[in-house]
């Protein structure tokens, strides 16, 4: 694997990614619990049955989102971070878009390169730490779909070195999309309990907020359908200054993108246009461009 790096999330420790944590929202919250249950770590950390996710079923509609917000025409090359198993760069890729998508976790790459040959897409996937990226001025557009790492590394430091990815691999002019979890709901709204029902599968999660740290506290439980309904615990694992997701207010982006030479020009709450960013929203998607 290309890094031994261990990061502290949700109380279990990865040794090679960013943390156990996937996407946002009521879909993406959904990843989260796939992807820290005893469900998927049964036969290892990210599971590729994740694909039976309720959230998986909107990739389609989150693309329309993407190519609404950001005017595309199927010209624009495109870089995916954190790109999981490949949903949102394959459905690009369908649309005639040249994309490249990264991420850490082997099984999802491998897996995303065959669905790519099989359909003869113009989707490049390639297996590394995002945070060892260096491209240069080489993308119209780069997302962080569900997170996209954003938010998910032990150290301010690290956080902050994926924004000056960002803002390094777009060209001037270049857009960037990113939907992250609210800190300002966090803080309105957390501890907070949330079930979500796929077609296959109930999802539990519960939330909780450290204000000294800015991180999103949360544990997660999976019951597939026609199964025994399992004991759980109820107890929340004991909160560290490295552990949870470090969510982020509308301000904080807007300033860590200025310092980069970037712009917010746009923020929802959630994969909807009509939707304004809020305290009441979960999920905040957010544009900026490169000036």
């Amino acid at each position: 694997m290309p890094s031994t790096r261990k990061v502290k999330s949700g109380g279990l420790l990865s040794g090679s990614r960013h943390c156990l944590v996937r996407a946002v929202s009521v879909d993406s919250l959904n990843v989260r619990i796939a992807e820290e249950s005893e469900v998927c770590m049964g036969g290892g950390f990210w599971a590729l049955d994740i694909k039976d996710m309720s959230w998986v079923e909107h990739t389609a509609e989150e693309v329309d989102f993407i190519e609404k917000v950001l005017a595309l025409n199927s010209s624009e090359r495109i870089l995916d971070l954190a790109c999981g198993f490949g949903r949102h760069s394959l459905e690009l890729a369908r649309r005639g878009y040249s994309v490249v998508g990264v991420d850490f976790t082997e099984a999802y790459v491998d897996d995303a390169r065959r669905n790519a040959a099989k359909e003869g897409l113009a989707a490049e996937f390639i297996l590394e730490d995002v945070l060892k990226l260096k491209f240069e001025s080489e993308f119209d557009v780069v997302v962080n779909m569900a997170d996209g790492a954003i938010g998910y590394f032990a150290t301010e430091e690290e956080n902050l070195q994926l924004f000056d990815v960002i803002a390094r691999a777009l060209k001037p002019g270049g857009k960037h999309l990113v939907g992250v979890c609210s800190a300002a709901y966090a803080i309105k709204h957390f501890p907070k309990r949330h079930w979500e029902a796929g077609s296959k599968r109930l999802s539990l999660a519960d939330f909780r907020w450290n204000p000294k740290t800015s991180r999103m506290i949360y544990k997660g439980h999976l019951f597939k359908f026609g199964e025994p309904l399992p004991v759980f615990p109820d107890k929340f694992p004991d909160s560290g200054e490295e552990l949870g997701t470090r969510l982020y207010s509308i301000e904080e982006i807007e300033q860590i993108m200025a310092g980069r030479g970037m712009k917010v020009v746009a923020a929802y709450g959630g994969y909807d246009c009509s939707t304004p960013a809020s305290e009441d929203a979960f999920m905040q998607v957010v544009r900026s461009d490169k000036a």
